[in-house]
């Protein structure tokens, strides 16, 4: 509004006209044009004029913007290599079925003494290694050695009271042929004669039971052996029987392995298999099968014969591994393969050609059947003699352009995974 002169003029505004093009930009604004008796509001002219400012400002930063811009197009991605096996598939695959045992001794006793005494020392400790008849402990034999004292005492006597009635027996003979003794006195020298003939057995017979006490008063190993445990201590008074020491054979070490019965079935005495012991693998002979099954683990026991020398100690485990034939088409493919899925699938990538016969990555799911060292056996949607992504997978998407890498084996694929990381194509 402008006032002058006692007069009220009022400005007339007409607003921006803008018409514009990508390239040019004009505006037309009209003026105010001020009329007698026409009230403008001043705040409303510098909205309209701050409006119009940045409408422009914006249009002319877009117009430049375009002008400037440089079309450019896009070269189409470079195939990117991709280490590759082949997915063959095969009616049936093999799997190493192991089954899990236990290393015993040939012989494993506790040994004791037949009669009873005080446990006076015990030669033998534990981990010893003893040969057939050394001495492993000792009772005392102080009373047997008595008793044998006295049965060899009677048995002398008995001997010197024989020979005198025989030589009394033989003097009466000759008086009897004299005449000067009866035939009566002849028979009674004679009979008591045999009867301490049979005296003498008999003390005979104790003194060599007083021997055999005296003898089994020490404790000796019956068979090559090593000392397992000590189970009395010296001192102490033991009754015939009583376990004193325990005793495992140095060699002819077994595996007791417990298989299903299915298994069992299979197996052949007489045959070798293969156990894996904790250091090594060895080639055991089946020995035998037993006939019942153990209602605890529900498997039949079977006995190896281990090599003599197989280093391995009592107790250790031993694992008999033995291949099964499993009918189930599916095919061979590196673990590195496999990518994680949904509902315990796992997805793999294939290369295959599209439309214009460029190699791509395609997406396919799989179902593990069985996983042996670096590599499974799957089953799935991948026809056979399919070309599959071995490793890398986090570098590339399915639909992307792939350079497949072919090598042999698994150190095959790792060499063309280390090809593929360099960036080196394949020839």
């Amino acid at each position: 509004m402008v006032r002058g002169d006692s007069t009220v003029l009022f400005l007339n505004v007409n607003l921006i006209n803008i018409n514009v093009n990508p390239i040019n930009i004009s505006c037309r604004i009209g003026f105010t044009k001020l009329t007698q008796g026409t009230f403008v509001n001043p705040n409303l002219l510098k909205s309209a004029w701050a409006i119009a400012f940045a409408v422009v400002l914006t249009l002319g930063g877009t117009a430049l913007i375009k002008a400037n811009k440089v079309t450019t197009t896009s070269a189409e991605r470079e195939p990117m290599p991709v280490a590759a096996t082949t997915y063959r598939e095969q009616p049936s695959y093999q799997r190493e079925a192991r089954y899990l045992g236990v290393i015993r001794a040939g012989s494993d006793s506790a040994v004791g003494f037949e009669v009873a005494g005080v446990l006076t020392s015990v030669t033998a400790t534990e981990g010893m290694r003893v040969s057939p008849g050394e001495v492993l402990a000792q009772l005392g034999t102080d009373r047997r050695q008595a008793r044998l004292d006295a049965a060899m005492a009677t048995y002398d006597r008995v001997v010197a009271e024989r020979a005198q009635a025989e030589a009394r027996a033989e003097r009466i003979s000759q008086l009897v042929q004299n005449g000067s003794a009866s035939q009566q006195e002849y028979d009674d020298a004679r009979y008591a004669g045999q009867a301490l003939a049979a005296a003498e057995n008999t003390a005979a017979a104790q003194r060599q039971s007083a021997q055999l006490e005296l003898e089994k008063s020490t404790l000796r190993a019956p068979y090559a052996a090593v000392v397992a445990e000590r189970l009395v201590q010296t001192g102490a008074v033991v009754a015939p029987g009583t376990p004193v020491l325990r005793l495992v054979t140095a060699t002819g070490r077994e595996a007791h392995v417990g298989v299903p019965a299915e298994v069992a079935r299979r197996l052949n005495p007489g045959e070798s298999y293969t156990l894996l012991l904790q250091r090594d693998r060895v080639t055991a002979r089946l020995r035998s099968i037993r006939d019942d099954l153990d209602p605890a683990t529900l498997t039949v026991g079977t006995v190896f014969d281990l090599p003599n020398d197989a280093e391995v100690a009592v107790g250790e485990s031993a694992v008999l591994q033995i291949a099964e034939s499993i009918a189930s088409a599916g095919g061979w493919l590196p673990i590195t393969a496999l990518l994680e899925a949904s509902r315990g699938l796992w997805d793999v990538l294939t290369i295959t050609a599209d439309g214009d016969g460029k190699q791509r990555a395609r997406r396919e799911s799989v179902e593990i059947l069985y996983t042996r060292g670096n590599e499974v056996f799957v089953r799935g949607t991948l026809p056979s003699e399919v070309s599959v992504v071995a490793s890398g997978l986090q570098r590339i998407s399915p639909g992307d352009l792939v350079e497949p890498v072919f090598s042999q084996g698994a150190e095959g694929v790792a060499k063309g995974a280390d090809r593929v990381a360099t960036g080196v194509p394949s020839s």
